[in-house]
């Protein structure tokens, strides 16, 4: 019953804050180019995100999983002071370089989702647009919390930071005109999520991931048409972006694929980056998360371009190929659905 106050006390703030300023923010959903299944596809690579590193993080027994993080948040008090106290949480959470995915994903990543999928509700006139974007956001947040229960090194104060501190934070940081237009305007901020695929032959989920990038305009160089990257979600690159043509940018990328989340240690990766009309169309990761070897996908925008134009808009098409070090196959494909369906071999 706390926890159902608590929300509707946010919810009730946040909407006076938007009655003020919502026609200041910036504009993120796209009408014409965002699928309308934008909701349950976003739910689908939060909830999945952590799986990227299989060192860690496990989908199979979810269920389990997600009565083990209700038994870790349901009592903040209680279980922050049997996992350490007030003290360790502080030290842990927010002077360790566990912030930096705490700020990152949670409060900057977010509070830009949050946005998203509220612009998302009020376009289709569903009422209540920012409960709505709450929920998903929440939710997949939640959900993803629920699957890191299955390393042992992670306790109750990680979720309780992430549900009741940076998660909320997000949530306000998504109604303020100044933050959101500095994201958006300044820093570039795109979102660049994966497109999750069910897998049939393992009955789970892969190619799921929330990825955020961040090209500051004021670094810009050679008549702008030189841009630098940052590439933030658990893999961690950067990179440079090069406008070689009004429509079409590339952009190459390195850095590291997380392995130990909170030691932020990992495996070198590198990427490639195709945009046209400023809209991502294809991505190709080499020795990435997933333990993929390389990883293609190929995103709607991408299908556009060789198809007629009146007859693409009626199709949302989406195509992933890897392959994963143990030599095993992944395709998918998603045709005007939530999520693809597809299979990695055995």
């Amino acid at each position: 019953m706390n926890l159902i106050i608590y929300f509707c006390i946010l919810l009730s703030f946040s909407n006076s804050l938007l009655a003020k300023d919502s026609q200041r923010l910036p504009q993120i959903h796209r009408p014409k180019k965002d699928s309308a299944w934008l909701p349950l596809t976003y739910l689908a690579n939060g909830t999945f995100d952590v799986i990227q590193n299989p060192y860690w993080f496990s989908q199979r027994n979810y269920g389990n999983k997600v009565g083990v993080f209700w038994d870790r948040v349901k009592d903040p008090h209680h279980n922050i002071k049997k996992d350490g106290g007030y003290r360790k949480l502080i030290e842990d959470e927010f002077f360790s370089s566990r912030v930096l995915p705490n700020i990152g994903l949670h409060a900057i990543g977010g509070a830009y989702d949050t946005l998203w999928l509220r612009q998302y509700f009020e376009y289709y006139n569903v009422p209540a647009a920012g409960f709505f974007s709450f929920l998903f956001t929440y939710g997949a947040h939640v959900g993803n919390e629920a699957l890191e229960t299955t390393s042992d090194e992670i306790t109750s104060h990680d979720h309780i930071a992430d549900i009741y501190i940076f998660d909320v934070a997000a949530f306000l940081m998504s109604y303020s005109p100044t933050i959101m237009n500095y994201l958006v305007k300044d820093l570039d901020m795109k979102a660049w999520h994966f497109n999750p695929v069910y897998d049939l032959n393992h009955d789970d989920f892969f190619n799921a991931g929330l990825n955020y990038i961040f090209r500051p305009k004021a670094l810009s160089f050679g008549n702008n048409k030189f841009r630098p990257l940052y590439f933030l979600g658990m893999q961690t690159m950067l990179g440079l972006s090069y406008d070689y043509s009004r429509e079409n940018t590339l952009t190459t990328a390195a850095g590291m694929s997380l392995t130990n989340p909170l030691k932020q240690k990992g495996r070198f990766v590198g990427a490639f980056f195709h945009e046209y009309q400023g809209e991502l169309e294809a991505s190709l990761f080499l020795n990435g998360s997933e333990d993929f070897r390389y990883r293609l996908n190929l995103y709607d925008t991408f299908f556009y371009r060789f198809m007629n134009a009146n007859q693409s808009k009626s199709y949302q098409v989406g195509l992933v190929l890897g392959e994963k070090k143990g030599s095993d196959y992944a395709f998918g494909i998603n045709i005007n659905l939530p999520i693809g369906i597809g299979a990695i071999s055995d």
